[in-house]
């Protein structure tokens, strides 16, 4: 986890979803400005993104009107299930939009089993994108007209087999530079329970096997390209990448190997992106817990 979902995740506790009056005035003037003659279409319909079209949104003349929207999916029967016992629905959209600021944050929640990963995960992904909409109307109120802001989330269930789930949430955000980062949820579902990276191996040292397989595989792809750049070998430039904490994010991909992935700018310059490596088996099998071998395929 990285230092800005910390501290995100220490004011939702405290802040309130509030626009603040800059804003209200901004819209206000906007509706007082109009011409008679013109339409304000509204419909806001807030539908899973797996599952149906995108919210409709205020649009008027030239530009979109700043809006805000909180709505529930009104109909969660007609929502395909994602598997026999977790399915993901878009409860809740902000959305935001001038000609110079968007926000456009989709918020899920798992809904069909009763327990208390679930609960955990749900609360989570609330008090994060709680944050994350409190921030973006600071910042456009310090701002105004003087500068440029985006920030969108949006998620996907990326594994849900009889035994494993695991939901993705994506943050990109863009002001003077652009930034990209995840979250990933997991439950092993067999034993009701979150599971975060360092409870897969039945030893500490799994930062110590993972790091020297990531820093081989990042060494192999700079010397075949001049283009790739990692910040390794006392690079100078950025922080040296030396660890893997035990609640780092990854998945496990369609083959069943683990997949560790970075943060855009975490291991590596922004034209890096969001780095992935895949690690084999055969690197982790001496270290693996028993019960997660292959763990896509139950």
């Amino acid at each position: 986890m990285n230092y800005f979902d910390k501290y995100i995740k220490s004011k939702a506790a405290e802040e309130q979803t509030d626009i603040p009056d800059s804003v209200k005035n901004h819209i206000e003037q906007t509706l007082a400005d109009l011409p008679e003659k013109k339409p304000v279409i509204k419909q806001i319909r807030i539908l899973p993104r797996i599952a149906a079209a995108a919210a409709c949104f205020v649009f008027i003349t030239l530009f979109v009107l700043p809006n805000v929207s909180v709505a529930y999916a009104q109909t969660l029967e007609q929502i395909p299930v994602i598997g026999d016992i977790v399915r993901v629905v878009t409860i809740r959209n902000y959305f935001y939009a001038d000609d110079k600021h968007e926000m456009n944050i989709d918020v899920p929640q798992i809904e069909g089993e009763d327990s208390e990963a679930v609960d955990y995960i749900n609360k989570d992904v609330s008090e994060l994108t709680t944050a994350l909409v409190n921030q973006f109307y600071k910042d456009l109120e310090i701002t105004g007209n003087n500068g440029y802001g985006s920030i969108h989330v949006d998620y996907e269930a990326t594994t849900n087999t009889d035994r494993w789930f695991t939901l993705k949430l994506s943050v990109s955000e863009t002001a003077a530079s652009s930034n990209t980062y995840f979250e990933f949820y997991h439950i092993d579902k067999k034993q009701g329970k979150i599971v975060e990276l360092g409870d897969l191996f039945n030893t500490d040292k799994f930062s110590d096997i993972l790091v020297a397989e990531i820093k081989m595989q990042m060494q192999e792809q700079m010397a075949n390209d001049e283009n790739i750049s990692y910040w390794i070998n006392n690079s100078g430039i950025g922080e040296e990448f030396a660890t893997v904490s035990a609640d780092h994010n990854f998945y496990w991909n369609e083959n069943g190997d683990l997949v560790i992935i970075f943060d855009k700018y975490e291991v590596g310059p922004g034209s890096m992106g969001t780095p992935e490596f895949v690690i084999g088996r055969d690197v982790i099998k001496d270290i693996l817990k028993s019960e997660y071998d292959h763990i896509t395929t139950e």
